[in-house]
């Protein structure tokens, strides 16, 4: 929601909320109690589900008339990444913590993962119009397309910032350097693949991709350029292609070929009573 990169059918967003100290079971139920309370206040009118989940570290709201949005709130903690980077070494490495209370691990890593990411998206490609929108238009194929699906949104934003950067160029260019890429094999095995820029260790934002899943993204990136190149582009966008013109051609070159050219009347004239007094001089 805060990266403005939501579609016209998503009603699902994801709120995080930094605690202090590490987030426990009590604090997420204390939480839970408030929220119930306090919603009755801020929207007397309005009913909402409000559900615990525990097992997702987090709080899940929903409305109850339409349209439907839910909104999914996790807890965390900065502190608890610290404590796993200075206690571990190893990737994958776990730290027992004093107390058995405690939120789940993964989940509260993730959320500190996405905080990350949001910021770098502010600081990257929210300040290239063309990034976003390329971003949005690849989104929309994950979800239309089988074969673009297992790419992740984070993936999607690496791979445009990484294409497009901060160049000036239009979202049909954009968009046609991203196919390029992607056709050209950069998420291919053996390739540079797609460095995290928000992992303090070399991760690849790609790597959950297996390789027949990278073989068929990169071939239906090929098959989209060629489409792109046969002026065929609302098929890879979805949607209908657009009516063609009135006037096929070069509309203003025909204009001005077929238009008829005006008869000066004076000219004429003129040209005759010279005629005339010519021949009159003769006789």
């Amino acid at each position: 929601l805060a990266k403005g990169l939501m579609l016209a059918d998503e009603n699902c967003v994801s709120l995080v909320v930094l605690c202090g100290e590490i987030p426990t079971k009590p604090l997420l139920n204390e939480v839970f109690a408030l929220m119930c309370s306090q919603m009755k206040v801020a929207a007397p009118e309005e009913n909402y589900n409000i559900s615990l989940e525990i097992s997702n570290a987090g709080i899940v709201v929903s409305s109850t008339t339409e349209p439907n949005i839910v909104v999914n709130i996790t807890l965390t903690s900065p502190v608890l990444r610290e404590m796993l980077m200075q206690a571990s070494e190893g990737e994958g490495a776990t730290v027992r913590l004093a107390n058995q209370e405690t939120l789940d691990q993964a989940k509260c890593l993730e959320a500190l993962a996405q905080l990350r990411r949001a910021k770098w998206f502010q600081a990257r490609p929210a300040n290239n119009h063309s990034s976003v929108m390329v971003i949005r238009i690849l989104r929309d194929l994950c979800h239309r397309n089988p074969t673009w699906a297992p790419l992740s949104q984070w993936g999607i934003e690496l791979l445009v910032d990484k294409v497009v950067g901060c160049v000036g160029f239009t979202v049909a260019e954009a968009m046609r350097k991203v196919l390029e890429a992607i056709a050209g094999g950069i998420l291919l095995p053996g390739s540079c693949g797609i460095s995290d820029p928000c992992e303090r260790e070399p991760t690849d934002a790609t790597g959950h991709l297996s390789i027949q899943q990278r073989a068929d993204i990169t071939a239906s990136a090929q098959h989209a350029l060629r489409l792109v190149a046969f002026r065929q582009i609302h098929k890879v966008l979805g949607m209908a292609a657009l009516p063609p013109p009135r006037h096929p051609g070069n509309r203003h070159g025909m204009q001005r070929f077929n238009r008829k050219r005006r008869r000066d009347h004076s000219a004429g004239e003129t040209n005759d009573s010279e005629a005339g007094d010519g021949k009159k001089d003769k006789k």
